[in-house]
């Protein structure tokens, strides 16, 4: 089940090969320790909803970037094992913990890029951490995980 991303994710191009990505990706989590069964239909829904921070993305980016479509389903699988359904609204009904298994997805994607030897991509991604520590929504309990992502990946 492939729709358009609309809300969260700008654009109206459908995720291509939806269903051959979300298995490369929920594969390689079983290394970082993320287990989840995930559909398409699932993840679509999920950033077809808005964000509690009222960000999007372009569906393109997510489509291209592999490591940005591993972030998105680490988090996705982080939410549903905290009991959350994934549709529209789960990114607005699950906030706080959206920005908990933000964090939580941002570790796994850095690893990652770290492993990939993406170092432009870790720099961007380190730019958008520094910015969170101003964010007036990161909850006060998640302020020592973004400190230590910063350490680990950003110094």
């Amino acid at each position: 089940m492939q729709r358009n991303l609309e809300s969260r994710v700008s654009g109206r191009a459908p995720l291509a090969d939806c269903e051959g990505k979300l298995e490369g990706a929920l594969t390689l989590l079983k290394g970082y320790g993320i287990e989840c069964d995930l559909t398409c239909g699932e993840l679509l829904a999920y950033l077809s909803g808005p964000t509690y921070t009222g960000d999007t993305v372009a569906a393109e980016q997510i489509a291209s970037d592999d490591l940005l479509f591993l972030h998105e389903v680490a988090e996705a699988c982080i939410l549903k094992s905290m009991g959350y359904e994934m549709d529209e609204g789960t990114a607005v009904r699950a906030y706080p913990d959206a920005y908990r298994a933000h964090l939580r997805a941002m570790e796994v994607e850095l690893r990652e890029a770290e492993r990939r030897g993406r170092a432009n991509h870790v720099r961007e991604r380190c730019r958008d951490l520094e910015s969170y520590i101003e964010d007036p929504l990161l909850p006060e309990d998640a302020r020592p995980a973004v400190a230590e992502l910063l350490q680990r990946h950003c110094r």
